[in-house]
């Protein structure tokens, strides 16, 4: 079974150091209470709680060309919980330009007033695990891919 921890643990603390970057100030997974009165864990929480952030590892297309749906789903779920906290600032981060710019085309005009859309660039060595991991999930799910 692919070893997908390395998304979360790795590829998202290399965003929340971005952000650090960007933001000049500290980030944290945390939970936080919904307007709802639900809890959600974000992936990225500024100190002060004005800035929150889902991060989504997701690619572009499938590995047979198709529309990746499911990453679709999962992250516009992300962005739903998003529309329920109280910040100033709320971004769903993605690390992948072809998957930010479906997402992106999908969302046009749907997207909750005070929600972004952002891309975090990946190191190379980063990106380059991440793209094992992702194949080796993807023939996992697909079996091997046979060459013509």
């Amino acid at each position: 079974m692919a070893d997908t921890s390395f998304l979360k643990n790795e590829v998202e603390e290399f965003v929340r150091e971005q952000l650090e970057d960007e933001y000049k100030t500290k980030f944290t997974s945390k939970m936080l209470r919904l307007v709802t009165d639900g809890m959600h864990e974000f992936d990225a929480v500024s100190q002060d709680g004005r800035i929150v952030a889902g991060i989504k590892a997701s690619s572009g297309l499938t590995s047979t060309g198709k529309n990746p749906s499911g990453k679709i789903y999962s992250a516009v779920a992300e962005l739903y919980f998003l529309s329920l906290v109280n910040a100033p600032v709320k971004l769903l981060v993605l690390t992948d330009p072809k998957f930010h710019a479906i997402l992106s085309r999908k969302m046009k005009d749907r997207l909750a007033p005070g929600l972004e859309l952002k891309v975090a660039e990946l190191s190379s060595e980063i990106l380059d695990r991440v793209r094992d991991i992702r194949a080796r999930a993807s023939e996992e799910v697909s079996g091997p891919q046979q060459t013509k």
